[in-house]
């Protein structure tokens, strides 16, 4: 269970120790490595592509200005003034609505079906399908639990403490017309501004991050053996794999790391999120973590 969906004493409990959380970001995101792979990593002297992104994470939090533009990146709401810049509006879902403040939202002008979700953290998402699911009061709770809850600081990404909490409803996207699928997910790993292989989820659960999945590279051939929980069949290309390919590059552009998530929804790439911390221990093989950070940070430098 992601932290952000435990039972609410939890939550006042993490609430009141996030202040001095905040200020040891280096041992909670040891600690919780640790839990994960049961090694401590070396972020100074990184040997594979965790200890990598960890020392980049912590780069960015002694540095205000990049640490305040990893927050926008990460932010849900401000992120997608840098897609339009960078890609294009046509690249962005239909929005809805904004609010600082659950109370703002005025419930009956809400078309369904949508999703509801906070900018300022992970798997804060709210799918309605049809109007019954759209219950106010449910759902004011399950939005100031996730406003106030210190996502930054109780998880060791300093970036993500920049962000000011807020509420934003967009559309709903659908696989295919007509059809009630959630949208197969393409998370381009990026480096240097360059996308190098792709991590692939369909059939995907709403807030959950395990799931089966396949890797292929940037021309759509698989690469075999490094996830943890393979899918058991190959997907097919996506019609719009040259179009998120190049819109990775522009919005990774200048970054040293980037994974840019896209939906592709016929012929029309929709961008999702920009991570710069990425669950990777999840998804990939203890190998691959160590072969990709040989293959695509070492021969850069």
């Amino acid at each position: 269970m992601d932290l952000i969906h435990l039972p609410a004493p939890f939550q006042l409990m993490f609430r009141a120790v996030a202040p001095i959380m905040k200020l040891f970001p280096h041992q909670i995101l040891r600690t919780r490595v640790r839990k994960t792979t049961g090694y401590s990593i070396n972020w100074k002297n990184p040997s594979n592509l965790l200890e990598y992104l960890v020392g980049e994470s912590f780069k960015a939090a002694e540095d205000p200005e990049r640490l305040e533009f990893y927050g926008t990146l990460a932010d849900k709401i401000a992120v997608r003034d840098y897609v339009a810049e960078r890609v294009g509006e046509q690249a962005l879902t239909k929005i809805y609505g904004v609010w600082s403040k659950p109370d703002e939202i005025d419930f009956d002008s809400l078309p369904v079906p949508c999703v509801i979700k906070t900018n300022n953290g992970c798997a804060t998402n709210i799918i309605i399908r049809r109007r019954e699911e759209l219950k106010p009061d449910e759902i004011r709770r399950k939005l100031r639990r996730w406003l106030y809850f210190p996502y930054g600081a109780i998880t060791g990404q300093p970036h993500y403490s920049t962000i000011k909490p807020g509420i934003l409803c967009e559309e709903f996207l659908k696989q295919e017309a007509g059809g009630d699928t959630l949208p197969y997910d393409y998370k381009f790993f990026c480096f240097e501004g360059e996308p190098r292989f792709i991590l692939f989820y369909s059939g995907r659960i709403p807030n959950h991050h395990i799931t089966y999945n396949l890797v292929y590279d940037t021309d759509w051939n698989p690469m075999k053996g490094v996830v943890n929980h393979p899918a058991p069949e190959e997907a097919a290309r996506p019609e719009t794999l040259e179009k998120m390919v190049d819109m990775a590059r522009k919005l990774s552009k200048g970054l040293p790391f980037a994974r840019v998530d896209f939906y592709s929804i016929g012929s029309r790439p929709v961008f999702g999120e920009i991570t710069l911390t990425p669950d990777i221990q999840t998804n990939f093989t203890p190998e691959f973590i160590e072969e990709a950070y040989r293959r695509y940070v070492l021969r850069q430098n």
